[in-house]
C-alpha cells in the first residue's frame, strides 16, 4: 500500500487526536506529504516532532471558511497539487433532545456538516485536477439514530446526504468520494462531547474505551481509499448488526435500542 500513497499530497482535518491523528501517522508512514489541520497548536507541534518533514502542521478551525481555503492553498503552494482531503474533524453530544438548547445543534452542524461544505468548495477544483479522493469521516449514527444523540445523529445524517449528492456530481470528473462510518473507536470524542447546555461533558464513555484501536481503523481507511470504495464501516459486531437491522428490521432495532443505554 505504501507505493500507492508515496509522494501523494493529503490534507487531514481533526488531526490533533483520535482517528485524524492516526490517519496522519499512517499517511506519513506510507510516504505521503500530509498537511495536518487542527486547532491545537501544541498537539500539532508534537505530531510534527514525531513524524518529521513529510508532516506539515496547519493550525486552523474548520468552521472558518478562510482557514479551509488557507490549508488548501498551502498544499498547492508547497507541493503544487492535492491528491486527497480527509475530513475527520467532528464533535459529539449527549442529552435528551427536549433538554438541549438550539445552540448545541448549531455547533454540531457547524463542525460536522457546514465545515464539509466549506472544505469542498475550497478543494474540489484541485481534486478534480488530480482525480483525487474526497473522504468524510462520519459515523454509523449517520445511518441509524440512537437516543440522547439527536444533534449528533442529525449532523451525520446531513453529512451522509451531502456526500451522496456530491459523489454523483463528481463521478464524471474522476473524483473518488468515500464516507467512512465508524462504530465505537477508542478516542476522546466522548470526553469532548457537548452536554445539553453546550459545555463539554469531560468524561470518557464506556463504549469508546472498549472501542477499536484508532491506528487499526486508520490503516483500514487508507485501504478503503486505495480501493476507491464508496462507503466503509469500521465497526464492531453490535454496530454492524444495527446497520443491518436499520435496513431490514427497523422496528426490531428500535426495540433493541430502547433496552440499552449508549454510553
Amino acid at each position: 500500500m505504501s507505493h500507492y500513497f508515496q509522494k501523494k499530497v493529503f490534507i487531514v482535518t481533526g488531526a490533533s487526536s483520535g482517528i485524524g491523528r492516526s490517519i496522519a501517522v499512517k499517511l506519513v508512514q506510507h510516504g505521503a506529504h500530509t498537511l495536518a489541520m487542527a486547532r491545537s497548536e501544541g498537539s500539532l507541534r508534537e505530531l510534527k516532532k514525531e513524524l518529521g518533514e513529510l508532516l506539515v502542521s496547519c493550525v486552523g478551525d474548520v468552521t472558518k471558511p478562510e482557514d479551509c481555503r488557507r490549508v488548501v492553498a498551502k498544499a498547492l503552494e508547497l507541493q503544487g497539487r492535492l491528491d486527497g482531503l480527509i475530513h475527520n474533524a467532528g464533535i459529539s453530544m449527549r442529552g435528551l433532545a427536549a433538554d438541549c438548547s438550539k445552540d448545541v445543534y448549531r455547533k454540531l452542524m457547524e463542525v460536522n456538516f457546514f465545515s464539509t461544505v466549506d472544505l469542498y468548495h475550497a478543494a474540489i477544483d484541485s481534486l478534480r485536477a488530480s482525480r483525487g479522493h474526497l473522504v468524510a469521516v462520519s459515523s454509523v449514527m449517520g445511518r441509524y439514530s440512537t437516543q440522547e444523540r439527536s444533534g449528533y445523529c442529525a449532523s451525520k445524517h446531513a453529512l451522509q446526504g451531502y456526500m451522496d449528492s456530491i459523489r454523483l456530481e463528481n463521478l464524471s470528473q474522476g473524483v473518488h468520494t468515500l464516507v467512512v462510518s465508524p462504530g465505537f473507536v477508542n478516542t476522546n470524542i466522548a470526553h469532548n462531547a457537548l452536554g445539553p447546555d453546550g459545555q463539554p461533558l469531560g468524561k470518557r464513555g464506556a463504549a469508546t474505551e472498549k472501542g477499536l484501536d484508532s491506528l487499526v481503523v486508520a490503516e483500514a481507511i487508507l485501504h478503503a481509499i486505495k480501493k476507491r470504495k464508496r462507503d466503509f464501516y469500521p465497526a464492531g459486531i453490535k454496530e454492524k448488526l444495527g446497520l443491518f437491522l436499520s435496513k431490514w428490521a427497523p422496528g426490531l432495532l428500535d426495540r433493541l435500542l430502547l433496552k440499552v443505554a449508549v454510553k
